[in-house]
Formats: structure tokens, C-alpha cells, sequence
């Protein structure tokens, strides 16, 4: 899966040596601060003080272990080969550095061998049997062993290809569209005016430094209008199917000083807000719309969906962008937009400029001039920032400058080496899924260029090849010097020394790829977060590549931000409060895009503000929804600009709820102050050191709620971002854990085990308890149904072991130990009797109230099971074997949430989505424990450390991941191995996939095999576990549309988390509502938590019946609505015993005559639920007619869909003569019954159904037999 390839790349987290302690202190994800207390903040583990977060230096690695970025040396040995003599082989350009490892298949085992041993070749002669190979069949072997990792790769490579490439062959209708817009373009009068008007002012960015001068042109016909780019190189990907039209803007347009104050990019947006205007009016054109391009919110180009071709009807899926160009020689660029030289002579005064690197920040400029200016007298060559220059500026005119260039550089390579065709669609289709953030195909098209021209890549290369040494490219030469020079070109006319702004380059940008002409950084959009993750993700590759068999990984899975992140920060910046607070505002002493400078803001900010308690910030998303759906309007215009934030957090530090600072009297408190506001407080602490503090206290005391408010306060104080306007989706479903109605009440169950252990060894019992084993759910943090209840009148049984101490004088007589654990259990109650405890007695356990809880005490003896073993006593052995199995499983699960406190609130949170789309019935408490603890796997370092980055840190991203293993896990071809303490080594693994595989070939596989460390042959909870596979197959589906849902409208502030445990009824047949008076737990149902005024009743159908005689009754039915309204008792007698009658009149009773609460309690059966009673006397009676579903967590509905086998005519029989009825009245075939089986269902219910409502499906089934 994604997050266990991950492993590799992502920082290190050392897992705690910690003993797993039941009576561990409470500092689990959700259940803190739930109590009354204050803080105790001088116990609290807080946040060191980094001294370099305000030194202007953020980036340094040896004092914070766990800062994103950092690198070890020896992360890169798969790359550096652990040696020096890995700088020489990297050098080979076409063998070692970009062949893969050879794949040795594995051998065919024994069993496999026997399966093919009676095969033969058949109708082949005997002399074609064995024929050899032909030339062309040996060629093909020896390029996929010389060019590809193995000859799957190739294979999958070339499959891939046939789905992604284009078919140019048949783009007539895109030829004419092309042929159409140029002469359109070129129909355009000249010498025409361009001037802004209150009709066309908000579709172009303009700039007004010179008191309006340069905001009007006079329009000239394009000098040169080409189609460019990959529609020429035809590497064009299918999923992205654009064309690119250059448009030379001709130089009379220009003058010679329109190169400073912002004049030439006016002039170029005006010139295409004309082409735009003349262009929209061709109906064929109509669908046209401004685009920044590639980001640049100053740049605009026009991007146009062509209609149908008015002569023949057809019309082309591709898009066709046009993009502006200059001559080269308009401006002499080795003079004017070298980085050392500045374009913008309004701004005389403020020189510092912010180089978006990860160490600079705004805060740290005043501190950095007031340096160099008490230095400048001192020295005779300027500091960096003590030159006036404008290189983004310089960088942003060379871009236009220079673009046509660059694409015909590709195409002229392209046409002389065809393998760098296919590698730019890998590269593409691997960037389209990995969705790396400020990266674009061409930056990695022209850096592919690069390495084909100093011989890194050649052309007898597969694509394969050429790829890999891409990555390698990335993650080792960039790794180690992130500015890279192309090779220095005389084309341009004059020339300057290689690497000559080597220096420049480095203060201006976190990664550089700079072209032939020495002055243009063709990566400079790509961000620090960006270009981390491009070398996450390149090294994802390579690992995937050497492993043979990573081709899905790498280009086929795509990125979920479940998968990589434990929060999303979403922040919302409105166009009235940019142009209000002038914190926001962006600087003017160079060219700054609204949206990069409030990414690299927030950026800085939060890296400072949150230090070890993240180890990954990664800005997502800016406005692309709002890109795809807005068709006139750029970035600058619209309402509301929108920041997508990834964070991925340190284990260790994320919860702290402090921050501590320097000394008082540090150099450094200043600033502490300063970044930190009134928050910073002095504190004295334990240790006696007094130093600056910031304590936080989050809502309602929930911790995981502390980067969020962190984040909140910091943006509100620095660049004054509403609170409101920053969200997180970390507490979307706090409701269904932390609420009123579903509080944990672990730590409270354990304290009054305790209790209850103390108890019974005050007791003087004759036999001695060893342990007390647990059991329960309740017991181990994953619990949805236990209740806390004073008067014991709604508590569900907690059920621990009495396990008996192990000596020779037991017999081995069975009986006789079942009869000494019964006397033992009444020894114990009435010990009792007169207690608050309030025992109650059977023959299996006894209960006892401590509390608020009732314990369900059961003996054991672990000796039972060897004895009834041996003596073949099959009765009750299985129960036996259950209990010691469960004791077993809960001490694992209990060590998970102990080791990962996460993890039981992920579970129950997972149980609630089981249960409210009603697979109450289909998949067990246990299961569902299981499978969301593969979530929690780690991996163990060459170091002995163990890496936990692909832990779910929070619950919400727990549970996401639970709904993607779902659907996206292949139950039906791998076991799924459950190993937290990375306990089970590969032959482990092995020998797991290898008991898998011999299961899977019986008559009846299981549909889950779920192996552990102790039941690696899946074989504990095979009874119990899902067998239905409709119901597993509908269960997969339901998490995948889930997923589906959420993915996309999660960035939405009124989407509504809940929405996706809403159950469908649609494919029911019949759906009953039941009184939720007399259901036990209805409190806990969805819409009670969320307090959600939803109607609940079902309206009633009423249907006319028409008069029949069934065969068994010559009566004649009433009408539905009849049915429903008839009076019944409350329960009707469903067994010989007639429990639910009894019971349910005796205790109605009792709650109207008595109030003794202990006599009450006396008359009750804990966890007595009248809806499991119901529904299981459902299935006894009518299982061959209809299946059942419900939600166990107080729902108030139960579903049935019938069988449709039940409704295929059959001869009559006297033993199906019950609940049918005849189709003719001369007809021998019947058909089951629905208004009699429904009045039963009914009259069995009683008054704990109040209607029901038939579907479509029931009747046209009854419209089909009237």
C-alpha cells in the first residue's frame, strides 16, 4: 500500500519503550482534558526552545531532530552505494545508473508443481514443441533484459502507453479548429486602441505605479502565431489533452523603457484581453476564459473549449491554450534582467526582498538591514541585500522571452532521440497522480532536455531508463546542490561564463534549474514544500523500481491526503479583507503573485509557530476547484481565495499544550515576545529555571485540538486572519467519541475493576485467583455500546475472568471443575449478598454492580481446555476456547491503543459506520478491531530504530484509512497481516501467504483470512467473522462511495461529515420504525448525537388487498394500513417460554408501580435489548423468505429484503403451506404471502413497531400475483 511504501522517505519517529500499564495515565488523543482539573502545566512535556527560529535561521537540523527536510547521510545509501566508488558508476550514462536490478522469479512450489503435473501441450507436434527461438523473439529478450527491470515491467509499460498516448490520426476537427482560431487571430484590424474600460477591468491583471501611463496599446496583428509544445513532440497525455498556440506579440507594440515598473506586463495583458475579445466573438470560440499561467496570477494566457465544427458536426475534446511570446531582441537581456539588476525605479527606498527560501522570513528582515548598514561602512562590497535588484521580475520577462525557445529545444531533441517522447508521458501521467504541488510537466520536460544533453540520457535507452535516471537525477544531484546550470548557449547572440550568478541564484531560490542562457530559472515556481516533495516522491520511485514489481505505485495509485497527512488546515482569505489589512498586502520592490506570497507567509509561519510538533507542512491546494469552474474571472478577482494545508505530526510532541522560550533575560526573549504576542508569559518551572512560555488551552480540553488552535492564533496575530476563517477537519467527527452521549468510559471501567478486584481478594475465598483477565471491549478503548448507569437499569454487562491459580491437586474430571467454578460463584455472591454490589447469580457467571458498571464474573481455569481435549469432550470446548482466545485478543488490542492512542478512537469511530449502515449482523466487534489495526504498522531501520511515519496520528485520517483498506485491499488474493511490534519476520510471511493460498483452493475460502502473531492461521474468529459475501461486496462498496464523498467536498465548509453514516434505505423492500421509547440505547443513534431535528416516523402505505384464499386460511386479509393500525399487545408469545412477552409486561410494570430502584433492578436482565430479541426470532421464522438489517447502536428502523428464490412459484406442500399463498385459485403453485408474513412480523413486534413502509419491489410484487 502507499503508506507502507512510504516508510522509506518519510521521517523517523522512534517508537517508546514503554511497559503497556492498564492504570496508564490518561493522555490519549480524545479522552484528555475531559476531566474538571486544570492543567498542570510544570508536569506537562512541553516544547523545547529552538534558538535558531529567531536568528533568522529556521532550517537547522542538528537541534531539531525532527524539522522536515533534514536528511541523514545514510537515508541516500540506496543511492550513494555506500561508498565513494558510487561517484564513478553514476557516471555511466546507459547502463549501471539506469538499468534496474534484475527480477529472479521465485520458483514454483510443490504444490503448484502437482497442480500442472498432468498438463500437456496438445494438439502441437512434437518438432514445434521444441523449436527454437526465433531472431526476432531473442532480440526482444535481450532488450527487456538490457533496457527494462524485468519483462512484467515492459509488459505493463507498454499496456500503460496504449491507454495514455494519443491517436493523431484522427484530430480533424481539432486541425480545423486550429486553422479557424489563427485566421481568426489574424483578421484582427491593427493600429486599433486598447484601453481599459469598467466592462473588461476585472478580467486582466494590470498595474498602476505611474499614475496611469502604460495601461493602453496600440494593437499590431501577431508577428508569428505556431502550434508548439507537446502537441508537436505528440506527447500529448489522453487525460490532459491540450494544444498549445504561440502568439508573438510583434515589437511595436513595445518601447524600449516598457522593461521597468511593471509597463511590458500591462502591455502584454492588454494586447491579450484584445486577442480575448475578438476571439469570444466567433460562436465556435464562445467557450473562452482567462487562466494564470502556471500560476502566475500576473500572467494571464486564453484557454478556449471549441464547439462543433459548423460544417461537419464534430467537435474536439482538446483545449487550446494560447500563450504569449516576445523577440528575443526586443529588450538586450544580458544587461537589463541579469539577477543583480532591478526593472522598478518607482521603489527607491526599501531594497530587501523576500527569496521565498525556507530560512528567510519577513520577521527576520528589520534585523537583517539594521546588521549590514552598521557593516557597510566597514566593508567595501555591498551585501546581498544592500543591492537594489529585481530578480523575479527579471525572471518572470524572461520567461516570455524565452519560451519559444525552450519548445522547440524539446522538439528538436525529441525528433533525435523518440525514447524522450514516451519518457515525458511517464513523467507527465506520474506528476497527474502524485498531484506534487508548484510543479509542472515542462519543468520536468526541460530538466529530462538537460540530462540528455550533458549524456545522462541517450537514445538507446528505453523510456524506462530515462525515467529512473530522472528520479535518481532528482534525489541525488539536486539533493546535493539544488541549483543545477544547463549548459551555457552562443545562440542568444552574447554569451556570459557558466555558473557565472551561481551565487545570486543560491540567496534567491530553494532549487534552481537554470537554461542556456545562464539568466532564466526555468524551476523558479516550484516552492521548498514543492520541491520536497518531489524528492519524497522520486525516491518513492527508485524504490519501487529496484523492487521489480512497483508499477502500480507509480502510476497508478494516487495521492490521497488521508493517506500522507494527519491534518488539513483549511484557510479562507476573502478579496475584502486583502485589500484591508496591509499585513497582506504584497510587497512592490519586485514581482510578487498574490497567491505564492501568502503561501510562503503562511508557510513560514506555521513552520515556526508549530517547530517539533510536526515533522511535513505541505501546502496543497490553492483554488482549483474555483480554477475549473470560474470561466471569466483570474485568481486576483475572485471572492474568496482558498489554502489547503497538509500536516503531518511528531508522535511525541503533537499534543504538548506548551511552548517554552528562552530565559528572560536571553538576547532572544525580544523576539520570543514579539512573534508570540501577549501569549508569552514568564514561568518558573520545576527544574527552577524561570523562562518565557506560551500554554494553550483547547476546547473543551481536547489536546488533538492544540496545533489547530496554534495555527488560528498565529495567522490572526500576524497577518490578522479571522479565527473563523481557519478550519481543520480533525474534529469533524468528534461527536461520535468525545460527545455526551458516547463518552469513553475506559478509564472509569478500569478504576472500578480495580475496585472490584480489591473486593473479592478481601474476601478470604478457599480458592486463589491468579489474574482477571479482560475481555470486554469496554476494557480496551473500543467499546460503542457500554453506558454508564448509577441505577444499573441501562448498562451493558462488562465481562472479566476469575482465572484460578494452577496447582497439582485440581482433578481432571470436568464436571467436577464445573461444579467447583459454579460453588465458587455462589461463594461469592452471598459473600455479597448485603453489599452494593447487588449480585445475581447464574449458573455461568454472576454480575456485579460497582460504580455505575456491572461486571459480568465468569470462572476459568485454563486447565479445562487441555482436560476436555483429552477426554474428547466436545460440549462446551468451543466456549471455553473463545474465552482463552479473547483474553489473548484483547491484551493485543490493548497494547495497540496503549502504544498508538489513537487507535481506539479510530476503531470506534469505524464500529459506528459498520453499524449505521446496518452490518450490524454480517461482521464482528472483533473483525472490525482487527482491521483497523494493519492500519498501525511500522517498520524496523537498519539503526534497530523503528519508523511510524504511516501511523495514523488522529482518528479522522484512522478512519479514512479504515475505508480505503476496504475497497482498495485484495481480500481474495493476500492475507491481511496484523503485526504492530513488527513481530512476524518475511518467512513468517511467507509461510502466512502460503496457508492463504492452500485456503483459498477449498470448496468454502474465507472471505477474510486476518492473521496476528498468535493466529497466523486466521483461524480465532473464523465463526464469527463475515461470511455473507453480497453483504461484504455491498459493505466494500459503500466504503468506496464513502471515500468518493469525502475526498470531494471535504475543502467545503458546509459539507457534513455525518452525511456519509446516513444509511440508504432505497434497496429495501419493506423498512419497519420502531418506538425508540423502547429501544435501550437510541440516545447513542447519529442523529440523537448530533441533535439533529430529523422526522423519524416512516409514512404509512396503504395498498387494497384484493379478497383471496391462501391454503391455509380461508380468511380474508385486511387492507396494510389495517395492519398497521390494529391494537396488540406489547409483545406477542414468540417462544414456548414466551420470554419477550413476560418480560417485556413485567418490566413495563414494574417501571409504572415501583419506584424502588432495586427491586427494579432485581426484575432486569442486563443488557436486556427487545430489538436483538425481535430480530432474532425474525431470522427463526422467516430466513428462507426475507433477509434482516438493523443498526445495533440504536437504530430506530429495521430493513428486509426478500429472497428472491422465496418468490419463484412451487408446487404445493403442506410443509410450505405456512405464509403462502396461490397464485390462481386453480393453480397448484404458491408464492409466499407478503400481507401475512408482514401482519406477523407485526404481531410480533407488538408495540415495539410503530408502521412500516413497503417499497417499490414489494408491490409490484404484489401487483404481480394479484
Amino acid at each position: 500500500m502507499v503508506s507502507e511504501k512510504r516508510k522509506i522517505v518519510s521521517k523517523k519517529e522512534t517508537i517508546s519503550n514503554k511497559k503497556n500499564k492498564i492504570e496508564k495515565k490518561d493522555d490519549s488523543i480524545m479522552s484528555l482534558g475531559m476531566d474538571d482539573e486544570e492543567y498542570n502545566y510544570d508536569d506537562e512535556k512541553a516544547i523545547s526552545y529552538n534558538d535558531n527560529y529567531y536568528n533568522g535561521n529556521n532550517n537547522n537540523d542538528d537541534d531539531d531532530n525532527n524539522n522536515e527536510g533534514s536528511e541523514d547521510d545514510d537515508n541516500n545509501d540506496f543511492l550513494e552505494g555506500g561508498s565513494e566508488e558510487s561517484e564513478g558508476e553514476e557516471q555511466l550514462d546507459d547502463s549501471e545508473a539506469a538499468v534496474g536490478r534484475a527480477t529472479i522469479l521465485p520458483e514454483k512450489s510443490e504444490l503448484e508443481a502437482k497442480e500442472f503435473v498432468n498438463l500437456k501441450v496438445k494438439n502441437v507436434s512434437y518438432l514445434k514443441q521444441s523449436v527454437a527461438p526465433t531472431n526476432e523473439e531473442i532480440q526482444h529478450l535481450k532488450e527487456t533484459s538490457d533496457l527494462y527491470n524485468s519483462n512484467l515491467f515492459r509488459l505493463q509499460i507498454v499496456e500503460l502507453f496504449k491507454e495514455i498516448k494519443i491517436d493523431y490520426s484522427k484530430l480533424t476537427s481539432l486541425e480545423s479548429a486550429l486553422h479557424q482560431l489563427k485566421s481568426t487571430i489574424e483578421k484582427i484590424p491593427s493600429d486599433q486602441q486598447v484601453t481599459i474600460t469598467e466592462a473588461n477591468i476585472d478580467k486582466i491583471k494590470l498595474f498602476d505605479f505611474n499614475g496611469g501611463e502604460g495601461l493602453s496599446i496600440q494593437y499590431s496583428k501577431p508577428s508569428q502565431i505556431d502550434v508548439v509544445g507537446s502537441f508537436m513532440t505528440r506527447s500529448v497525455l489522453k487525460s490532459n489533452e491540450n494544444v498549445d498556440l504561440m502568439v508573438e506579440i510583434p515589437k511595436s507594440v513595445f518601447e524600449s523603457k516598457d522593461a521597468n515598473d511593471f509597463k511590458y506586463f500591462n502591455k502584454r495583458n492588454l494586447y491579450m484581453l484584445k486577442i480575448f475579445n475578438s476571439i469570444s466573438k466567433v460562436q465556435r470560440f464562445s467557450d473562452i476564459q482567462f487562466k494564470d499561467f502556471n500560476g502566475d496570477s500576473n500572467k494571464q494566457i486564453i484557454v478556449i473549449s471549441p464547439k462543433e465544427d459548423p460544417k461537419t458536426g464534430a467537435r474536439t475534446k482538446f483545449q487550446i491554450r494560447i500563450i504569449p511570446t516576445i523577440p528575443n531582441d526586443l529588450f538586450n537581456i544580458y544587461t537589463k534582467f541579469h539577477p543583480n539588476m532591478s526593472c522598478l525605479f518607482f521603489e527607491r527606498d526599501n531594497f530587501k526582498i523576500e527569496t521565498f527560501k525556507e530560512e528567510d522570513s519577513k520577521d527576520n528582515n528589520n534585523n537583517s538591514n539594521n546588521s549590514n548598514n552598521t557593516d557597510s561602512s566597514k566593508n567595501k562590497k555591498k551585501s546581498f541585500d544592500e543591492v537594489k535588484r529585481t530578480p523575479f521580475y527579471n525572471n518572470s520577462i524572461l520567461e516570455d522571452i524565452f519560451i519559444n525557445d525552450h519548445m522547440q529545444l524539446i522538439n528538436e531533441k525529441c525528433e533525435n532521440a523518440p525514447v524522450l517522447i514516451d519518457t515525458m508521458l511517464l513523467l507527465k501521467l506520474w506528476l497527474k497522480i502524485k498531484m506534487i504541488p508548484t510543479v509542472n510537466s515542462f519543468q520536468l520536460s526541460m530538466l529530462l532536455i538537460h540530462l540528455y544533453s550533458i549524456g545522462k540520457v541517450n537514445k538507446s535507452m528505453s523510456s524506462y531508463q530515462a525515467f529512473r535516471m530522472v528520479m535518481v537525477y532528482i534525489c541525488k544531484d539536486f539533493q546535493k546542490k539544488p541549483i543545477q546550470f544547463m549548459k551555457v548557449s552562443t545562440d542568444h547572440g552574447q554569451s556570459i561564463k557558466q555558473n557565472q550568478y551561481q551565487e545570486e541564484f543560491e540567496k534567491l531560490y530553494p532549487v534552481a534549474l537554470i537554461d542556456d542562457s545562464g539568466l532564466l530559472n526555468i524551476w523558479s515556481s516550484i516552492s521548498v514544500w514543492g520541491f520536497k516533495q518531489l524528492m519524497i516522491e522520486a525516491r518513492l520511485v527508485i524504490e519501487n523500481l529496484d523492487s521489480g514489481n512497483g508499477f502500480e505505485e507509480i502510476f497508478m495509485t494516487k495521492f490521497h491526503f488521508y493517506q500522507e497527512y494527519d491534518m488539513i488546515i483549511t484557510i479562507k482569505i476573502n478579496k475584502q479583507l486583502l485589500n484591508n489589512q496591509q499585513s497582506l498586502k504584497v510587497p512592490t520592490n519586485d514581482y510578487y503573485q498574490q497567491n505564492t506570497y501568502l503561501n510562503y507567509r503562511i508557510y513560514q509561519l506555521i513552520k515556526k509557530s508549530l517547530t517539533k510538533r510536526v515533522t511535513k507542512i505541505n501546502i496543497l491546494k490553492i483554488n482549483q476547484e474555483d480554477i475549473n469552474n470560474n470561466n471569466n474571472n483570474n485568481n486576483n478577482n475572485k471572492e474568496e481565495i482558498k489554502i489547503l494545508i497538509g500536516l503531518k505530526v511528531n508522535s511525541e510532541n503533537w499534543l504538548s499544550v506548551i511552548d517554552l522560550g528562552p530565559p528572560a533575560d536571553h538576547v532572544n526573549a525580544p523576539k520570543f515576545r514579539e512573534f508570540w504576542g501577549n501569549k508569552s508569559q514568564i514561568r518558573r518551572f520545576k527544574d527552577g529555571s524561570i523562562l518565557e512560555a506560551v500554554t494553550w488551552n483547547p476546547k473543551n480540553g481536547s489536546r488533538h485540538l492544540v496545533i489547530e488552535e496554534i495555527i488560528k492564533y498565529t495567522l490572526n496575530f500576524h497577518l490578522q486572519i479571522p479565527v473563523e476563517n481557519v478550519t481543520s477537519v480533525v474534529s469533524e467527527l468528534d461527536q461520535l467519541v468525545i460527545s455526551e452521549q458516547v463518552q469513553d468510559h475506559t478509564l472509569s471501567i478500569l478504576s472500578a475493576k480495580q475496585k472490584l478486584i480489591s473486593t473479592i481478594q478481601s474476601l478470604g475465598l478457599p480458592l486463589g485467583i491468579e489474574a482477571y483477565p479482560a475481555i470486554d471491549p469496554a476494557l480496551r478503548y473500543t467499546s460503542i455500546l457500554c453506558t454508564k448507569d448509577d441505577r444499573y437499569l441501562e448498562n451493558q454487562p462488562i465481562s472479566i475472568l476469575l482465572q484460578f491459580e494452577q496447582n497439582q491437586q485440581w482433578t481432571k474430571d470436568v464436571d467436577s471443575i464445573n461444579a467447583l467454578k459454579q460453588a465458587f460463584l455462589l461463594k461469592i455472591a452471598r459473600e455479597l449478598q448485603a453489599s452494593q454490589f447487588q449480585p445475581r447469580l447464574t449458573d455461568k457467571y454472576v454480575d456485579l454492580c460497582v460504580d455505575g458498571f456491572i461486571f459480568r464474573c465468569m470462572a476459568y481455569y485454563p486447565k479445562e481446555i487441555e482436560f476436555m481435549r483429552e477426554q474428547w469432550l466436545l460440549d462446551g470446548l468451543d466456549e471455553q476456547e473463545s474465552l482463552q482466545r479473547n483474553s489473548q485478543h484483547h491484551t493485543f488490542i490493548q497494547s495497540l491503543h496503549t502504544t498508538y492512542s489513537s487507535y481506539g478512537p479510530t476503531t470506534r469511530i469505524a464500529l459506528r459506520w459498520i453499524h449505521s449502515h446496518l452490518f450490524s449482523d454480517f461482521i464482528d466487534h472483533q473483525t472490525v478491531e482487527l482491521l483497523v489495526a494493519s492500519l498501525y504498522k511500522v517498520t524496523e531501520n537498519d539503526d534497530g530504530s523503528f519508523d511510524t511515519s504511516s501511523i495514523p496520528k488522529t482518528p479522522i485520517m484512522g478512519f479514512l484509512r479504515f475505508l480505503f483498506l476496504l475497497y482498495t485491499f485484495d481480500f481474495n488474493e493476500k492475507p491481511l497481516i496484523v503485526d504492530y511490534l513488527n513481530s512476524i519476520d518475511k518467512n513468517a510471511q511467507h509461510s502466512i501467504q502460503s496457508t492463504f493460498d492452500i485456503q483459498k483452493k477449498s470448496q468454502n475460502p474465507p472471505l477474510l483470512f486476518i492473521a496476528t502473531d498468535k493466529d497466523r492461521l486466521s483461524m480465532w474468529f473464523r465463526k464469527s467473522t463475515i461470511k455473507n459475501r453480497e453483504q461484504w461486496e455491498k459493505m466494500k462498496l459503500f466504503a468506496q462511495k464513502s471515500i468518493e464523498l469525502i475526498e470531494s467536498n471535504y475543502t467545503s465548509q458546509s459539507f457534513n461529515w455525518l452525511s456519509v453514516f446516513q444509511p440508504s434505505f432505497i434497496e429495501f423492500d419493506a423498512i419497519f420504525n420502531l418506538d425508540e421509547k423502547l429501544i435501550p440505547n437510541h440516545s447513542r443513534e447519529i442523529l440523537n448525537i448530533t441533535n439533529k431535528n430529523y422526522n423519524l416516523s416512516i409514512p404509512t402505505v396503504t395498498i387494497p388487498v384484493p379478497t383471496t384464499t391462501t391454503t391455509t386460511t380461508t380468511t380474508t386479509p385486511s387492507t396494510i394500513n389495517q395492519i398497521q393500525t390494529s391494537k396488540k399487545p406489547v409483545f406477542r408469545n414468540i417462544t414456548k417460554k414466551q420470554p419477550l412477552q413476560q418480560q417485556q409486561q413485567q418490566y413495563q410494570q414494574i417501571f409504572n408501580q415501583n419506584s424502588n430502584l432495586n427491586e427494579l433492578y432485581n426484575n432486569l436482565q442486563p443488557g436486556f435489548n427487545p430489538v436483538l430479541m425481535l430480530v432474532q426470532e425474525l431470522k427463526d421464522r422467516f430466513s428462507d423468505y426475507f433477509t434482516i438489517q438493523y443498526d445495533l447502536v440504536g437504530g430506530n428502523k429495521l430493513a428486509i429484503k426478500w429472497k428472491s428464490d422465496a418468490f419463484l412459484p412451487t408446487p404445493f406442500k403442506p410443509s410450505k403451506s405456512k405464509y403462502s399463498i396461490q397464485i390462481t385459485k386453480d393453480s397448484n403453485l404458491i408464492v409466499p404471502n407478503i400481507f401475512e408474513i408482514i401482519n406477523e412480523i407485526q404481531m410480533l413486534g407488538g408495540k415495539l413497531i410503530k408502521g412500516f413502509k413497503l417499497n417499490q419491489n414489494s408491490i409490484n410484487l404484489v401487483n404481480e400475483f394479484n
